[in-house]
């Protein structure tokens, strides 16, 4: 079950990588589009991290993200962060090329079913991301403008 669920883990956190590498090779024709992807994949992470604490600020006023702000030095908590998820991304994905091989095999592999399934579930989960983001930032401003 354990394995099943850090396989799966693994295919969509490289899925992610490929995403942000090729929506950056594709639109904006950068020459080095995987430093995206090794930058993106773990801010987007952590991202939604920092999405689930502020949702309980929000909802359930349990006023993690205030006492967090409050009482540490929130930016090294975040930088921090940040390299917890970035070290093992570079480790795994990135070090030595390993990149190069992984992509080509997913270009290769991009008409199988199970392939585009990931890919198409990735972009969804990029997109409901923003827009929950902005769902709730627009719902924490009414009630503080509102009460």
């Amino acid at each position: 079950m354990i394995i099943r669920f850090f396989d799966w883990f693994i295919d969509y956190w490289v899925m992610l990588n490929y995403v942000f590498y090729k929506f950056y090779k594709q639109f904006w024709k950068e020459s080095d589009p995987q430093i995206r992807g090794l930058i993106y994949a773990p801010l987007w992470v952590l991202f939604n991290l920092i999405e689930i604490v502020f949702l309980l600020d929000v909802f359930f006023n349990c006023r993690i993200l205030s006492t967090i702000m409050e009482t540490y030095n929130y930016k090294f908590l975040i930088v921090f962060s940040f390299f917890l998820f970035f070290i093992p991304n570079y480790l795994l994905l990135y070090c030595k090329g390993k990149w190069k091989d992984i992509f080509k095999k997913i270009d290769t592999e991009r008409e199988m079913e199970e392939v585009r399934r990931r890919h198409r579930n990735t972009v969804i989960y990029i997109c409901v991301t923003m827009t929950l983001f902005l769902v709730f930032v627009i719902v924490k401003g009414l009630i503080n403008q509102f009460g």
